[in-house]
């Protein structure tokens, strides 16, 4: 990384404005020594900066990593907001299924969050809200485009990232309202938390009810065999409305783990609202794996992201 670069990467953490108590300034500190991905890396030519924290005393998840493109030409560069699956309860920044994302000339910025071992909801989306808001706030001093931003997510981080972006007026949940992204990227994310246990049970998916049995309680607090206010809370498609942003929805045709039917569901929601979405269907896929990282549904995932941030 170029000194200047350095240092007004270095000024972006010494001096920030002060924050909500969700999103507190971290304080003043050295940033790691950008490391230099070759163009044969997935991210292709890039530059990453690492384990950047997002509050002012962070624990240890609360912190993201950034992924630039290496060709300064493009600046200011749009941003991916990415967040990773793990059932809210594991994962690691580097499960993100958008690398190629940066190839194409978009900043990826992968949060990680506090687990429900450690806190339960809402703490994982007052995280995510917290990180997207430093970001946007030292947009510049990253080189990103403050304007032009998306939030995408796979798994729990799908749930996550649909809610950063349908529920901007939650304050509970960190949300600041004048902060909207341009659009959602959902790869096979839970949305309706009250009919899980229906869908899993339809498709007599034993290792789905085992995982829910398992995730659920521990994220919310409270068991999921019935319908609940709070699992109503915690479920993306209760903040659908017409004020969404448009919505990419990605969905394995043999998921066990998140049913065919949560993404439907979904779907079927936005396009009552006459919210813009499409979803993608890929009939051979399971719960993530391969099939989502094609030329094809990179393709798609591209176009779909590029006519919108081109705007």
């Amino acid at each position: 990384m170029k000194l200047s670069e350095r240092f007004r990467l270095l000024l972006a953490v010494c001096f920030l404005p002060a924050l909500t108590a969700c999103a507190q300034p971290t304080p003043a500190t050295v940033l790691p020594a950008a490391e230099i991905l070759p163009a044969a890396s997935a991210y292709g030519s890039a530059r990453v900066i690492r384990n950047i924290p997002y509050l002012a005393r962070p624990t240890a998840r609360q912190n993201f990593d950034l992924y630039l493109p290496e060709n300064p030409g493009s600046r200011p560069f749009p941003l991916v907001v990415w967040i990773h699956g793990g059932a809210w309860m594991s994962g690691f920044k580097d499960w993100d299924n958008v690398k190629y994302l940066v190839r194409h000339g978009y900043a990826l910025a992968s949060v990680d969050y506090r687990f429900s071992t450690e806190a339960r909801f809402p703490a994982q989306i007052q995280d995510c809200n917290a990180a997207m808001n430093f970001i946007l706030a030292h947009a510049t001093n990253f080189g990103i485009d403050p304007r032009r931003f998306v939030v995408a997510g796979g798994s729990a981080g799908g749930h996550l990232a649909l809610l950063l972006g349908f529920a901007r007026t939650n304050t509970e949940f960190g949300a600041d309202p004048a902060v909207k992204p341009l659009a959602i990227l959902d790869f096979f994310g839970p949305t309706d938390f009250n009919h899980m246990l229906d869908d899993l049970t339809t498709i007599h998916s034993d290792s789905g009810l085992h995982l829910l049995h398992d995730a659920g309680p521990k994220l919310l607090g409270e068991p999921v065999d019935q319908p609940s206010e709070r699992a109503k809370n915690a479920s993306p498609i209760t903040y659908v409305s017409a004020a969404n942003p448009p919505v990419l929805i990605l969905q394995g045709g043999r998921d066990e783990l998140v049913p065919v039917r949560q993404s439907q569901r979904l779907k079927s929601a936005l396009d009552q609202a006459g919210v813009r979405n499409q979803l993608i269907l890929i009939d051979a896929a399971s719960h993530d794996g391969p099939l989502f990282g094609t030329p094809e549904v990179e393709v798609s995932v591209v176009d779909f992201l590029n006519e919108i941030v081109s705007k």
